[in-house]
């Protein structure tokens, strides 16, 4: 079947109408008149084709409000997307593994797309070499994503189960994929959350009791391609299209993609094969087509250099070809010589060098590692990690478990001396080298308690966060009720249940007082503070506070929060000590 036949009047499918045409000539930038239906009505079915972005623009009479939550979730959705993206690079770096994107965030990047102009997605679509295909898992893994049907929570397994089983099995246009997930929570869509079932009927998107939430999900594509109908297999291995892989800054972020030939042709062929293939109605794909070639124009060499290796890509882009000419009015010839407008913000990746291990450079930096309850040196995998990536840029990690032993541990107020007393030593030793402070679940009260009594350190990262006492808060209560059930007239020295041991109520006490009165305004060095989704209400209250008064600052503090990992965040090591020496790099600490 070709494409035109298939898209206009494929059978057993809905009735192409006046509103696709109408969203036809928009692809294809005509102007034609505004359709009968109404605004609200062409809202809906752009929505449906997914091109809404389309209308963003749209204003006055030619306005909905459906536009206007699509082009809010756009906007959060680009900023999300973007934060993703360098978080999955960053740890795909660290781990050696090769990954570019195509499509929505990628293709926008090429195409210079502001988030006002972004198509809405929560899909990141990666490529990955299929010998890489179990180092990628396993490094989104770290990042709290999970492979498949695997997820915890059963209202988000009842809304994407069908989808993500049909990605499982899934051999279309895109060849074989491996999907993973985790949970989006969407905060900035709350105030719309009354329209998103009327506005955005087919994104995965459900409303909860404690908001909007949804799946963010990134589809690892390892090999391109498609069966015919005699089931033969055409392959475009994925590895090999990264050869042409190009970076390009968009939005403040690096962002790695195919190079824009080799973009062209690729969604050239997939929109035949969705099309003419399996049957879906793609007019978005329409869309980027178009905008690539009046863009960066049309890439003949690259196009016939594609065929010559892919023989079976040929005659889908001579279709989709035919179809822009005949029925969206856009000539590929008419663009054959776009210049060099898009070399000034798009390079090419070099080929990586070959692996070389690195010399510390001797007094580079110390960074001071304050571990919480229970830990020990060496226990935890992402500070393991981070070590030895620091080693290699010269700087030294010291690990220190002040409270490994439980009832015998000393108070809060202790460590923070310490925490004070080593910091000033580090000065000393380092000859004016950086040196920070790293403080974990209970460490990170020390930590904060210590500089903001005057330990003079370059940046501090906060993980598991402890501000106030709630830290010990279980079924029993936490350390003020402990004290109020046990305290009375007891000395300090009566021992109590905390946690998994037992402590002397002179630390209870300690603790309230210390970590209940830290002065965060005397918190002045760049904080960097780091929080698993699946942490308790009070620590996660006590990151937002701690994050609040160092990002007003506007030093480069920041925060990032992991959706499923734990309170320590060891299960999330890859992605943990990536954020770290990504932020630490940013900051300048690392040169």
């Amino acid at each position: 079947m070709r494409l035109k036949e298939a898209l206009l009047r494929g059978q057993g499918r809905e009735e192409f109408d006046e509103l696709d045409s109408f969203l036809l000539g928009t692809v294809g930038g005509l102007a034609p008149g505004f359709p009968a239906a109404g605004p609200d009505a062409l809202y809906e079915r752009a929505e449906h084709r997914r091109v809404a972005h389309l209308l963003h623009s749209r204003t006055g009479r030619e306005a909905s409000g459906g536009i206007e939550v699509n082009r809010r979730f756009s906007r959060v959705m680009f900023d999300h997307n973007l934060r993703t993206w360098e978080e999955i690079a960053g740890a795909f770096a660290d781990a050696g593994i090769r990954v570019a994107g195509v499509k929505g965030l990628f293709l926008g990047a090429l195409l210079r797309r502001t988030a006002d102009q972004a198509r809405v997605t929560t899909d990141l679509d990666l490529l990955v070499d299929g010998r890489s295909l179990d180092a990628a898992m396993e490094v989104l893994a770290s990042l709290g994503f999970v492979s498949g049907l695997d997820i915890k929570d059963h209202a988000f397994l009842r809304m994407s189960s069908r989808a993500i089983r049909e990605l499982e099995a899934q051999q279309g246009s895109y060849g074989q994929v491996a999907p993973m997930a985790r949970l989006l929570k969407l905060q900035e869509m709350d105030p719309v959350a009354e329209e998103i079932g009327r506005w955005l009927p087919g994104r995965k998107l459900v409303r909860t009791s404690a908001g909007v939430r949804s799946l963010s999900v990134v589809d690892l594509h390892f090999d391109m391609g498609h069966r015919d109908a005699s089931g033969a297999r055409h392959a475009i291995p994925a590895g090999e299209l990264l050869d042409s892989a190009v970076t390009v800054r968009h939005g403040g972020t690096d962002v790695r993609t195919l190079d824009h030939a080799t973009m062209t042709w690729l969604l050239c062929y997939r929109a035949y094969c969705d099309i003419a293939l399996f049957g879906e109605r793609r007019l978005k794909l329409f869309a980027d087509i178009t905008d690539l070639i009046r863009r960066g124009g049309w890439p003949s060499g690259a196009v016939e250099a594609a065929v010559a290796r892919y023989p079976f890509i040929a005659r889908p882009i001579e279709e989709t070809l035919r179809f822009l000419r005949e029925e969206c009015a856009v000539d590929p010839g008419a663009w054959r010589n776009p210049g060099s407008r898009r070399d000034s913000v798009v390079r090419r990746d070099p080929a990586p060098p070959p692996a070389t291990p690195a010399t510390p450079a001797a007094g580079r930096g110390t960074v001071l590692v304050c571990h919480g309850w229970g830990s020990e040196p060496g226990s935890s995998p992402w500070v393991g990690r981070l070590s030895g990536q620091l080693a290699r840029r010269g700087m030294a990690v010291v690990e220190l478990a002040p409270f490994a032993a439980a009832g015998d541990v000393p108070d809060l107020s202790e460590v923070a001396e310490t925490l004070r007393e080593r910091v000033e030593a580090a000065r000393k030793d380092t000859g004016g080298a950086p040196v920070g402070l790293i403080g974990v679940s209970l460490g990170s009260a020390a930590a904060l308690a210590a500089v903001a009594g005057g330990a003079a350190v370059d940046f501090l990262v906060t993980v598991g966060t402890v501000a106030s006492a709630d830290v010990g808060v279980t079924a029993d209560g936490g350390p003020r009720e402990l004290l109020a059930r046990y305290g009375g007239g007891a000395g300090d020295d009566e021992r109590v249940p905390f946690l998994t041991g037992q402590v002397r109520l002179g630390f209870l006490r300690d603790l309230v007082a210390c970590a209940g009165g830290t002065d965060l305004s005397a918190v002045t060095s760049p904080v960097l503070v780091l929080s698993g989704g699946t942490d308790n209400e009070w620590r996660l209250r006590d990151a937002a506070t701690v994050a609040a008064h160092a990002e007003a600052r506007g030093d480069g503090s920041a925060r990032r929060d992991f959706p499923a990992g734990n309170h320590t965040l060891d299960n999330a090591a890859v992605g943990t000590a990536s954020a770290v020496l990504s932020w630490l790099t940013a900051l300048g600490v690392l040169g």
